[in-house]
């Protein structure tokens, strides 16, 4: 089993933690589960046939592991079992219902996790001890409890009891987040003086670089927290899992806004058995901007990649504005796609005739599910502090809306794509990548570029946009870029033609082109060449053009060394007093070699031009630059519509590839907030899927479910398959 090392809450230079200690390791039949159901029930009291029916009906089913509320915060009078650290809910009366659902859970072979509502209590605890409230900039205390106070030893008594007493398989931890406007209470103050010799800032200051010792002084404090406590329950019972929720994925901070800059950091995955993400009923009021349904796939991979080495868990409420439930097509639909992205479906009961027939889907996959990894041949980089600091108070349009265009541009050009983390090169991790995808990954450490150097240099493959590595860990600008020497580029200038400006009229110029050129390969690749030889009704049928308009931040630059391409990026801008024009022309793309590797570097914002206007040639320059760079080539080729997602993970010594067929009644839709809100209702088939496995040692390749043989062809390329019908979900299980 893996041990992980945490650092205690000590600051260098704000970078990163120091002093380590051992996270215990998560014990293995959380690694297992695949199936759980999640419900909101109360376990104070008795609702319909809650919970006995409903505990059998889950059994019946397959359901390997439940949780229910044991603890609501200020939502309920007191605690949801009888404690020798705190009062019984007067609703339970003279029984003890949580001991009552672990019983039922284990009559019914049902692990059994309850829920406790972090930081937030019965107004008994605040009223006795109200030195432990959280306290806002102005000094006044907040609806949460803190945990630099002796709140956390309250918690971690409540939590063992459980475990040891009660006999409860874990604990879970909802809405454990970091907040905005907190904490600035006496413990805390004093905590971050005695660790920075400063006092908390009160106001957002992303110059500052004491603002980010204090963002991530409070990040710090949560995962300490996490770490005491499941040290604590394993000490208990080492069998005990620890989960937490995360808003990692979807909690983006609006412009105008700090209320949505409430989350928890990517580094709670170090010091707890597991993380849950949630999305579902958010379909309604989420600040999110990634058109449905591909939200949820985005959300599941991210998870799944922060917990490789534990187990994610994806959360949904499928239901209509929180109440009706939906059917069983959007509800089984959301599963597989959890799945098939790398997170253990944790779905809140629907209708339990529809819960178990996604059961069932799920149960008719686990020999292949359970226990496995995404594939690393691309490892595209998610940077939390270019995110935090780069992004400023707008990080979806300065960074995130790139990672999202990087990410689908991967889904639907069927590549294997794994999560890489700041934190994963911080700590020199890649784990097999042969090619590392750097979306505008600004803002960067010495840490993290050494060892996208030394990946390079051994032979991996780099492919990096815009300003990546042109900032420092806190997002201080440099002079130069810090891969300079990998990147082979120099800045010279800037242009921002992010806004789409139709004009006639000379002294309103402003635009940007990317001019192929016809020497440069791509010009003559297939896909981009459909693009460049469309022609207006006025042009003749011969014509090709190779120019395509660039709408998209973009810096100018050149090579530090070698010739420049002949594809260019050029730029026009008129002086709106004299009318007096400015262009510009420089490389559009910088190839080169560094080490044993090769790199690819291009200076526009490209990744989120795609998200932004979804045209194929971006896409297919993308996938054109991760495959030159690569070292090696993907282990599978998936020939599929776009619209079908193939994610290869591995399995021991299989490879499995999940492929999810995204086509239905609705598409991908912008999702307005707090008005729109889809179901799918109907899947239509996809016929003769093929997938070549490059690897000639496989002999055996099966389709899931149903364990259907599937005859394989030898080719130049490897083993080819076929897939004569995809409904909603299936994999292919090459050993």
């Amino acid at each position: 089993m893996i041990r992980l090392r945490f650092a205690a809450l000590l600051f260098a230079s704000s970078v990163g933690l120091c002093a380590t200690d051992e996270t215990p390791p998560t014990p293995k039949w959380f690694y297992d589960i695949t199936r759980v159901a999640y419900t909101d029930l109360p376990n104070i009291q008795t609702l319909g046939d809650w919970p006995e029916k409903l505990i059998e009906d889950c059994a019946k089913a397959g359901v390997q592991l439940f949780i229910s509320r044991a603890h609501s915060g200020e939502h309920w009078n007191e605690l949801g079992w009888k404690s020798a650290v705190g009062k019984p809910d007067p609703k339970m009366g003279d029984r003890d219902r949580t001991r009552e659902v672990v019983a039922l859970c284990r009559k019914h072979g049902i692990r059994y996790i309850p829920y406790y509502w972090a930081q937030r209590e019965p107004a008994s605890v605040a009223e006795a001890h109200p030195d432990w409230r959280c306290v806002n900039s102005k000094g006044k205390p907040t609806s949460y409890l803190c945990m630099n106070t002796p709140y956390r030893d309250l918690v971690r008594n409540r939590i063992v009891e459980l475990v040891k007493e009660v006999g409860v398989d874990g604990i879970f931890f909802d809405m454990f987040h970091a907040r905005s406007d907190e904490c600035y209470c006496a413990a805390c103050k004093a905590k971050f003086s005695k660790e920075t010799g400063q006092e908390p800032p009160l106001k957002e200051d992303f110059d500052s670089v004491l603002w980010q010792q204090w963002t991530n002084f409070k990040y710090r404090s949560i995962e300490s927290a996490m770490l005491e406590f499941n040290r604590a329950i394993k000490a208990a019972n080492p069998e005990a899992a620890l989960l937490v929720n995360s808003w990692n994925a979807w909690v983006y901070r609006q412009p105008d806004r700090t209320t949505h800059n409430i989350r928890n950091s990517i580094r709670v995955a170090e010091v707890v058995d597991g993380m849950l993400e949630e999305t579902g009923w958010y379909d309604t009021v989420d600040p999110s901007f990634f058109a449905f349904p591909a939200l949820h796939n985005f959300m599941s991979w991210h998870l799944g990649g922060l917990c490789k080495d534990k187990r994610a868990f994806m959360w949904s409420s499928p239901s209509y504005m929180r109440t009706q439930p939906v059917g069983y097509t959007e509800a089984a639909i959301r599963v597989l796609a959890m799945m098939a992205n790398g997170s253990v479906p944790a779905q809140s009961v629907p209708g339990r005739d529809v819960m178990a027939r996604y059961m069932a889907d799920i149960a008719a996959r686990d020999e292949c599910f359970r226990n496995d990894r995404l594939h690393p041949w691309c490892g595209l980089v998610v940077s939390e502090k270019t995110e935090l600091w780069y992004g400023r108070n707008d990080p979806k349009n300065r960074y995130v809306k790139g990672i999202y265009g990087a990410f689908q541009t991967m889904m639907e050009r069927h590549l294997p794509v794994s999560l890489v983390t700041d934190r994963d090169l911080e700590r020199g991790k890649l784990d097999g990548c042969k090619v590392l995808f750097m979306p505008n990954c600004a803002a960067m450490s010495d840490a993290e570029m050494e060892t996208v150097r030394r990946f390079v240099r051994n032979g991996g493959g780099l492919v990096a946009t815009y300003e990546t590595s042109l900032y420092d860990e806190h997002a201080k600008p440099r002079d130069t870029f810090g891969l300079a020497d990998v990147l082979n580029a120099k800045k010279t200038g800037a242009f921002d033609c992010q806004r789409v400006v139709i004009s006639w009229d000379v002294k309103h110029q402003h635009g940007a082109h990317l001019h192929l050129a016809p020497q440069h390969r791509w010009a003559s690749d297939p896909v981009i060449r459909e693009t460049l030889m469309r022609h207006s009704a006025t042009q003749p049928l011969t014509n090709i053009s190779y120019g395509l308009p660039l709408n998209s931040r973009m810096l100018l630059v050149e090579p530090v060394k070698g010739g420049a391409s002949p594809m260019r990026i050029a730029t026009a801008t008129a002086d709106k007093k004299t009318g007096e024009v400015k262009r510009t022309n420089t490389p559009a793309i910088i190839e080169s070699t560094y080490g044993k590797g090769k790199v690819i570097y291009l200076p526009d914002d490209i990744s989120t031009s795609f998200f932004r206007f979804g045209h194929e040639h971006w896409a297919r320059m993308m996938e054109l630059a991760l495959r030159e760079t690569a070292s090696a080539p993907p282990p599978v080729e998936v020939t599929a519509p776009r619209l079908v997602q193939a994610m290869t993970h591995t399995q021991g010594n299989r490879l499995v590839v999940h492929l999810l067929n995204d086509v239905s009644s609705l598409g991908r839709s912008q999702n307005v907030a707090g008005e729109s809100l889809y179901e799918r209702r109907e899947v239509i088939p996809i016929h003769d899927i093929t997938l070549t496995f490059r690897d000639r040692s496989l002999r055996r390749f099966q389709f899931i479910p149903g364990n259907t043989e599937l005859k394989a062809a030898q080719t130049k390329d490897g083993w080819l398959v076929t897939v004569p019908r995809l409904n909603m979900h299936g994999m292919v299980v090459a050993e």
